[in-house]
């Protein structure tokens, strides 16, 4: 087979057309180091070498900008490549990335782990998911999933606690319960939600009184009675008000008032 022309393209990329009508693309530094030049001839076995190597040198160029700007894990790279090349291509340029460090699942985890720490709200948990989404190594994930428990202290889990306490607007008992279930989603486990002191000084007055008419208007135009009170006690209860405030709150109540609705 003979190379017929050799056209420049965009990015140090060239088009090398064979004599057979097939082309192909290779970048400058290929062009150079397999001296494709026209009137150049190629033996078949030569030329699927070169073939293959082109493709390889490209892999491993398209591997390096995909990593110039992040880091990736292996399982990253690799899906990264697959739609390009085939699988023998993408393990040899992987072991390539490895000896020359610059894919390690190891140095991975940990920088993913130091990000999550000083960057998000997520906890140690959060960070095991992530990690078995890419398929890394069980003991690298348990190190660093550990490590990351061992630096969650009281003052990050009372930082989250305090910044979901200014937005919650109800009972203090439905915040603990709504807090902790973020939490546990947030990857966080029981010892690090033990950590956080929940003695606040919060006045949920306001929001009782709140909750209590909107309940009482939704509730007194079908009951009254007894069972609009019932009605009430269940509600309030369920938004985590307290059983004794709420029949204080009854109580100052004339039972004249759960007897009569009227729309006009």
């Amino acid at each position: 087979m003979q190379i017929k022309k050799v056209a420049l393209l965009k990015n140090s990329m060239y088009e090398i057309h064979m004599d057979d009508g097939t082309s192909f693309k290779a970048h400058e530094e290929s062009v150079v180091k397999y001296r494709l030049i026209p009137e150049r001839i190629l033996e078949t076995d030569e030329y699927n070498q070169v073939l293959e190597a082109i493709q390889y040198d490209q892999a491993y160029v398209k591997a390096l900008g995909y990593i110039s700007y992040k880091l990736r894990s292996e399982s990253e790279m690799r899906q990264y490549l697959v739609e390009d090349y085939h699988p023998e291509m993408i393990d040899r340029t992987i072991q390539r990335l490895r000896e020359e460090g610059y894919v390690n699942d190891a140095h991975y985890a940990k920088a993913l782990k130091n990000t999550m720490v000083v960057t998000t709200d997520k906890g140690p948990f959060a960070l095991e998911r992530e990690l078995k989404k890419h398929r890394i190594d069980e003991a690298v994930i348990r190190e660093n999933v550990d490590a990351f428990s061992r630096e969650v202290d009281e003052e990050r889990m009372n930082k989250l606690k305090d910044k979901q306490l200014k937005r919650h607007k109800g009972a203090y008992r439905q915040f603990r319960m709504k807090l902790t279930e973020k939490l546990y989603q947030k990857g966080y486990g029981k010892a690090h939600i033990d950590m956080i002191n929940f003695d606040d000084d919060y006045d949920e007055t306001a929001h009782f009184d709140k909750d209590f008419e909107k309940y009482f208007n939704k509730y007194r135009k079908k009951e009254t009675g007894h069972a609009l009170k019932q009605k009430l006690i269940q509600a309030l209860m369920r938004k985590g008000y307290g059983y004794d405030l709420i029949q204080e709150k009854l109580g100052g109540i004339d039972d004249e008032t759960f007897e009569h609705y009227d729309e006009t």
